[in-house]
């Protein structure tokens, strides 16, 4: 299924499914909005099984699931695929997120497709049936403006109830971690309230599960990331930063941090083979 969003981080699809026929993933790489442009659908995943999703709406299938659409009528979807939100870049509907998501239990709903969005997603159509989108900056670009349009066009307990699964504390907890730290944006008490633990709770179940404090683990996941954007060729401090969702001023403080050398010297560093050293912090943090 991968391949069908570009093998991307974040990409789109325009699947016709015939009457009665059936389009099947038996275990999704990334959350997924299905967007019945027109048709019927029976869908089914791990949150709930054969509901029906009517055209001119949108549902929401989770990460790590089986997915199962069955055409109800001929049926044209888009599917829209990503491993993270971009929620995140709106701190306001971010603290909403954090102070509501983990509230309440998932339950199956879906939301109409606006104009607005319908106009989005007609030229997001036209440009894969023209083979537009195979970059995939241009995918990270339309993730950015699908989410920022969400957020625009629906309310906020609306976007709440739709993507409580990426936000939720019910989940395990490691699935939990993993589906939620870049919506933390690197901070740990964010990261705490979205798991709705106390902090106590929270750091005792960090440090047994990854074996380190939450700050530790989150550093080398954005060391990791830089690191492996800084190796790629022709690349520069502002663009590994919109990769990273983050200001460029925000790449220059963490790299600054990290290993103490501004976004360029360490691209330089990395794709000279010269070595880099970390920054010791006196305290690491939880």
């Amino acid at each position: 299924m991968a391949s069908r969003v570009n093998d991307h981080e974040t990409g789109f699809a325009d699947i016709l499914i015939a009457k009665d026929e059936v389009y099947a993933d038996l275990n999704t790489k990334h959350y997924y909005i299905v967007m019945i442009m027109s048709g019927d659908v029976k869908a089914s995943c791990k949150l709930y099984m054969n509901k029906q999703i009517k055209s001119g709406t949108m549902a929401f299938i989770p990460r790590g699931s089986k997915m199962v659409i069955r055409a109800i009528v001929d049926t044209r979807i888009i599917l829209f695929g990503f491993t993270t939100t971009i929620i995140r870049t709106d701190n306001e509907m971010l603290e909403y997120f954090c102070t509501h998501a983990g509230k309440k239990d998932y339950t199956f709903n879906t939301l109409p497709i606006c104009s607005a969005v319908n106009d989005l997603l007609k030229l997001i159509g036209a440009q894969l049936h023209e083979k537009k989108l195979k970059h995939s900056g241009i995918c990270h670009v339309w993730n950015t403006y699908f989410f920022h349009m969400m957020v625009a066009y629906y309310k906020k307990d609306e976007i709440t109830a739709f993507m409580r699964p990426i936000i939720s504390g019910g989940a395990d907890f490691k699935s939990f971690i993993e589906n939620n730290y870049l919506e933390a944006d690197g901070n740990v008490s964010r990261l705490i309230t979205l798991s709705g633990l106390s902090t106590m709770t929270f750091k005792t179940r960090f440090k047994a599960t990854y074996g380190m404090t939450a700050k530790q683990w989150l550093d080398l996941r954005i060391k990791d990331q830089i690191l492996e954007y800084a190796s790629e060729k022709n690349i520069g401090p502002s663009h590994i930063a919109h990769q990273m969702l983050m200001t460029p001023q925000r790449f220059n403080r963490l790299c600054h941090r990290l290993w103490g050398v501004t976004g360029s010297e360490l691209i330089r560093r990395v794709q000279a083979g010269e070595p880099l050293v970390e920054v010791k912090e006196k305290n690491a943090g939880s």
